[in-house]
């Protein structure tokens, strides 16, 4: 299915929002974190896999990094393309997002990607996906742990190949990313993470 994607969206997925750097507010404080060792969530690759986090929470106001404002909740995990992504919670799939290419890269309009909702209201974002990447469709259940799709080099990811996940409030593609901000989130299967995952670091999936 091919979805029209607010600027919001693409915006929030991306490695960079904008050329000019934003100041920073008290809306980018990052607080809230559920306990990680009883969290909802388990990181959104294999068991014994281990990825580099790129970008994370609250992005400083320069530089590269644009996860601030109401999408200042996300990580991006440096991956290869074609490396399986697996749902991080059990969910309904509710966008799916696979046809574009990868080295399509821009700012707006050439993300793949794979939204799964929950029974909360809540909506978990995996972005830039590979072409023909996903493996769910539209309304299938998955389990936490499930294979979704492939990870790609599609969209505005500065041509560093990596998948987003970011955890809205609702599914940011029908209603956008202004009406649908981010949450801080947490994951049981890997090392204590109580303020979320940290840049720079490797995290490896454990059993769960």
């Amino acid at each position: 299915m091919k979805n029209l994607v607010p600027v919001s969206l693409l915006c929030l997925i991306g490695a960079s929002c904008t050329g000019t750097p934003v100041s920073p507010t008290s809306a980018d404080v990052c607080e809230g974190f559920p306990a990680w060792d009883t969290s909802a969530y388990v990181l959104p690759f294999a068991v014994g896999a281990v990825y580099f986090v790129s970008q994370g929470n609250c992005s400083p106001a320069q530089g590269e990094g644009r996860h601030r404002g109401v999408k200042k909740f996300g990580y991006d995990f440096d991956m290869p393309v074609g490396t399986a992504v697996l749902a991080a919670r059990a969910g309904v799939v509710l966008q799916v997002e696979e046809s574009h290419f990868d080295g399509q890269i821009a700012f707006t309009g050439l993300d793949n990607y794979v939204v799964i909702a929950h029974d909360d209201g809540t909506a978990d974002l995996y972005g830039h996906m590979t072409h023909d990447g996903a493996v769910v469709s539209i309304g299938e259940s998955v389990s936490a742990g499930q294979l979704i799709a492939y990870s790609g080099n599609t969209g505005n990811t500065a041509n560093n190949p990596h998948l987003h996940f970011s955890v809205q409030t609702c599914d940011p593609v029908s209603r956008g990313t202004a009406g649908c901000p981010t949450l801080p989130v947490t994951f049981r299967n890997t090392d204590p993470n109580p303020t979320g995952l940290q840049v720079g670091r490797v995290y490896q999936a454990r059993a769960y």
